[in-house]
């Protein structure tokens, strides 16, 4: 019988000096909340930088038309006046409507042989305009579609009187996207 009540002590002693290594209910909540906070700081963030990413698609493209338009003045000393004129130079190709899940399925449609003043990017996250204004060739690329509201457009300019181009990113998200000066 000691030999029991020993074995009972024993297994009692050890049990006390066992730690609970649970967490309580309180803790799980502040833990929930802090994670709740960060998330709602970083999410905001990220979306912003996605936005700002697909912001460089319509940049390089008007880069690219810009100079383009540069090398159909050099040789025609007149100013390119559609899509067809800056096929000569680069390829014109962009998405056949303004639905991105649209466009990573199919592929670009090509507008270098059209004589075209307005195409999709080939994302399809923008319209691509372009336009003459006296000596100076203008392109804007606006958000469309779902994205209207939510992306930056850009800017581009090309003045053949001058040589000078010039692209702007824009800062304001919307299809506020006003012609520059170049």
């Amino acid at each position: 019988m000691t030999a029991l009540k020993l074995k009972l002590i024993k297994y009692l002693a050890t049990k006390n000096n066992q730690s609970n290594s649970a967490f309580t209910l309180v803790e799980l909540i502040v833990v929930v909340v802090i994670i709740g906070i960060l998330s709602s700081i970083a999410i905001p963030s990220f979306q912003n930088a996605s936005d700002k990413a697909k912001q460089k698609e319509p940049a390089t493209l008007l880069a690219s038309y810009t100079k383009a338009a540069q090398a159909y003045f050099t040789e025609y000393s007149m100013n390119a006046r559609s899509s067809q004129d800056l096929g000569q130079y680069i390829s014109v190709t962009g998405c056949r409507n303004n639905n991105p899940s649209y466009c990573k399925t199919n592929t670009a449609y090509d507008h270098t042989s059209r004589s075209s003043t307005s195409w999709f990017s080939p994302s399809g996250y923008f319209q691509v305009y372009m336009q003459q204004s006296g000596t100076r060739t203008l392109f804007r690329a606006l958000p469309t579609g779902q994205y209207s509201n939510a992306g930056y457009g850009v800017s581009a300019c090309y003045n053949s009187s001058t040589g000078a181009t010039k692209v702007v990113e824009r800062t304001v998200k919307g299809r506020g996207v006003p012609n520059i000066n170049c």
